[in-house]
């Protein structure tokens, strides 16, 4: 017979991300030291952060039998929220990164034929070299053309 798993619940306990992290890693492998592994930290530290969360939260996630983890009742309910968590964290990560790469925003260049043979594609290579992923989009003005192009981005930037 299972032992009541909820002990207690304050709703102003929540689940931190590192939490959210821990409980799905031990949930997934099913052992402390799979979680540690999945983690690249030590078994104790994630021994004691599943005994923390369960304490403050008051919901016991897991039922030890033999060094091995398996959720509760409780644990199964939640996992697909906990799951939907670490996705939309993971998300964040990627998109973050793809920002970083310059991979959401364009870089526009207007240039004059005199200039676009040698020191364009220099500025090129140093820019690809921090923003591997920017969007460039060249054109080659004739020098009339350029002061409109250059006149025309000027405004576009205030909008």
């Amino acid at each position: 017979m299972i032992a009541a798993t909820i002990l207690f619940w304050d709703a102003h306990d929540m689940m931190t991300l590192r939490q959210v992290e821990v409980i799905r890693a031990v949930m997934v492998t099913g052992t402390i030291g799979g979680a540690a592994k999945l983690l690249n930290v030590s078994a104790p530290g994630i021994s004691r952060l599943v005994k923390y969360t369960e304490r403050t939260l008051g919901i016991r996630f897991f039922q030890r039998q033999n060094g091995r983890y398996f959720p509760t009742p409780e644990a199964e309910n939640i996992f697909e929220q906990i799951n939907g968590v670490y996705k939309k964290v993971d998300d964040l990560s990627e998109l973050i990164s793809k920002i970083g790469r310059g991979g959401l925003s364009e870089l526009r260049i207007g240039s004059v034929p005199s200039i676009s043979q040698v020191m364009v594609p220099r500025a090129i290579e140093r820019v690809r070299r921090r923003y591997p992923d920017l969007g460039i989009d060249i054109n080659i003005l004739k020098l009339e053309e350029a002061i409109d192009y250059l006149c025309s981005a000027a405004a576009n930037a205030w909008r």
